[in-house]
């Protein structure tokens, strides 16, 4: 479940400060355009290990520390390399910026961070985490997210994620608004050559991280359309047994797994037709129609006409009373779930 974000333990407002204010010196002023023209030039692993070793870092705690920087209106396209390695983005700041055709790989951190109308275009992340982060008016775009990424308790606002690969789930107790939205995952990653093919089975766990987030927003709509969809991967792709593979389909079939009540209706409608069919050709088209009504919704009419019928026939009518009594009280409990749980 979603906290508050200055409500986590690991939340420490003095920190932040200290390693956001540590640039607005002089020398961190003009550390930081170093950092950022590295940056533009399309950074790499260790990118900033020799300026470490030879002590041009100034205070930066070890050649991964980029915490606290600030990145504003920039528009960067990498070459195909890993351009940041374990590299530690707590507490940043970006802005209204592009990143193009980035690698973040290695444990690379964004904790406590602000993030704010960026898109992520055609980028891989592997071992990316993000925890306790905002992220508004993000746009990730044919990205891949390969494996050991984690987006955990972040504030999720106006962010949309379009023709993105996920290898696993990736959101973990985070709070969406109704802004944001996803595209249906990829079956392969988008980049060059990519062998790597999503596990059908792990599209449950993607499903269940994107349903929480969306119920933890109080989303309703979204939250139950991404529960039908888990339901559903889950019947396909994780059913143990036939059985069980056969009882779930029965349940999405009637009920949609609780959230569809339309389905329940239609049910109820042809259920009622093919018994009344029945009733009609022994009884006529007026008398069986309302023998088949009364038994299907309980009110009896015509039933004197079982005194003279056979015991199939009243078999027929005892269960279309009950199949229509199941029926009804089902469409009932799960429209008055679907409508109350939306108010």
């Amino acid at each position: 479940m979603f906290r508050p974000i200055y409500l986590l333990p690991q939340f420490n407002a003095k920190e932040i400060s200290k390693y956001r204010d540590r640039w607005n010196s002089r020398e961190g002023r003009e550390l930081h355009n170093t950092i950022l023209q590295k940056i533009r030039d399309g950074a790499g692993e260790d990118f900033l290990q020799w300026d470490f070793d030879q002590g041009k870092l100034q205070f930066l705690e070890d050649m991964w520390d980029l915490k606290g920087i600030e990145i504003f209106n920039e528009s960067i396209k990498f070459p195909i390399k890993d351009n940041f390695g374990g590299i530690d983005f707590s507490y940043a700041r970006m802005y209204h910026s592009k990143f193009k055709k980035a690698t973040f790989v290695g444990t690379v951190s964004f904790s406590f961070a602000i993030l704010h109308n960026l898109e992520f275009v055609n980028c891989i992340f592997l071992h990316t985490h993000f925890f306790g982060t905002t992220l508004e008016k993000l746009k990730f775009s044919n990205c891949d997210f390969i494996e050991g990424n984690k987006i955990t308790n972040c504030d999720i606002i106006d962010t949309r994620f379009e023709n993105c690969f996920y290898a696993d789930r990736l959101f973990f107790d985070c709070k969406f608004d109704e802004l944001t939205s996803f595209g249906r995952p990829r079956s392969k990653p988008n980049y060059e050559n990519a062998k790597q093919e999503i596990r059908k089975e792990k599209l449950t766990s993607i499903y269940a991280g994107i349903r929480e987030s969306y119920q933890d927003g109080n989303i309703i709509t979204k939250s139950r359309e991404y529960y039908y969809r888990q339901k559903r991967c889950k019947t396909r792709y994780n059913a143990k047994t036939l059985r069980e593979k056969i009882i779930r389909y029965f349940l999405e079939l009637l009920t949609g797994y609780g959230v569809k009540p339309f389905r329940v209706l239609m049910s109820m409608l042809f259920s009622f037709v093919i018994f009344s069919i029945f009733f009609v050709i022994k009884f006529g088209f007026s008398d069986g129609l309302m023998m088949s009504a009364g038994a299907f919704f309980t009110f009896g009419a015509n039933v004197d006409f079982l005194l003279f019928s056979g015991l199939f026939v009243k078999l027929l009518y005892i269960a279309e009373a009950f199949i229509g009594i199941s029926l009804t009280a089902l469409f009932i409990v799960i429209l008055s779930r679907n409508w109350f749980t939306d108010m």
